[in-house]
């Protein structure tokens, strides 16, 4: 895959450049992304690293680091009869009046297919055959552990992949038989309150209100995590043009830890200690209190 990213325009407008059979979902997911995302900041708004509900017409926040539960807490909302407003990443507005939706595919693990109301028949034949690979390859690493025989990196990335499914806000909301919703969407919602999600190794789930700088903070520093692969290229472009830098790209970490503690000035802001995985509806209850 050949690639060419004009660095010094992103945020101004940019054309991206990709020639190769093969690796768009990476490019998309690495490069695309994350360059939308940057260019949000000059408008006053930000992508957070985060799945969102309305919950009683409030904008909720479900945020944290990768495979800290954001989609699990969203769907406990969910059921709970809560709007699906994003999943994965959610656009803030800075003057923290309300959150909107950020287009992405919906990343459900195999052991929820069977908690979202009609969604194992709405995936496709090679998407269930996926999910169902899933019990295979876990029997697999089961038999790793107990025989210390070690696996290579591609059967432990196919583990990865058969746990889980991508699926678009339509496969997961689903329709009745009069056409509308079995859950319910929304593209945006007045921001309420954030919730970050923390892993933890008791089997508890514990809810605290916590400093909005240091949230922010935390939540730049994901984001910027996130899009390591993007920053990673810019410093190769940094190099090899020295007179060509882009000071929005420089300074997004600190511009969007900012711009989210503007947007969460007046809102009500938790850490949510946690195991994972953990059953959403639990999780749920412990907030749904607080909210």
């Amino acid at each position: 895959m050949a690639l060419s990213i004009p660095f010094s325009s992103v945020g101004e407008g940019c054309v991206i450049g990709w020639s190769g059979g093969s690796g768009m979902r990476r490019l998309l997911i690495d490069y695309v992304r994350p360059a939308l995302q940057i260019s949000l900041l000059p408008k006053g708004s930000l992508a957070l690293h985060s799945a969102a509900v309305a919950y009683e017409g409030k904008g909720i926040l479900l945020a944290g680091w990768a495979e800290s539960g954001k989609t699990e807490a969203m769907l406990g909302f969910l059921q709970a009869g809560a709007a699906f407003v994003s999943d994965k990443w959610t656009i803030v507005d800075g003057d923290g009046s309300s959150i909107r939706h950020f287009p992405t595919p919906i990343t459900v693990r195999n052991w929820m297919i069977g908690l979202i109301p009609g969604l194992r028949e709405r995936l496709k034949g090679t998407e269930l055959l996926r999910a169902r690979a899933a019990g295979l390859v876990t029997s697999v690493l089961q038999a790793e552990a107990l025989s210390r025989a070690p696996l290579t990196t591609g059967v432990k990335s196919l583990a990865e992949l058969a746990g889980r499914v991508s699926v678009t806000p339509s496969q997961l909301l689903g329709k009745d038989g009069d056409g509308g919703s079995q859950w319910r969407s929304s593209s945006s919602a007045p921001l309420e309150s954030l919730f970050l999600l923390v892993t933890c190794g008791e089997d508890r789930i514990a809810v605290r209100e916590a400093d909005i700088d240091e949230i922010s903070s935390r939540l730049a520093d994901c984001a910027a995590y996130e899009r390591r692969a993007f920053f990673g290229l810019y410093q190769r472009f940094k190099y090899a043009f020295p007179g060509r830098p882009n000071r929005l790209i420089e300074e997004a970490r600190e511009a969007e830890s900012r711009t989210l503690a503007k947007a969460l000035a007046s809102k009500r802001v938790f850490v949510v200690e946690a195991p994972f995985p953990f059953d959403p509806a639990a999780l749920y209850r412990a907030i749904q209190p607080f909210c």
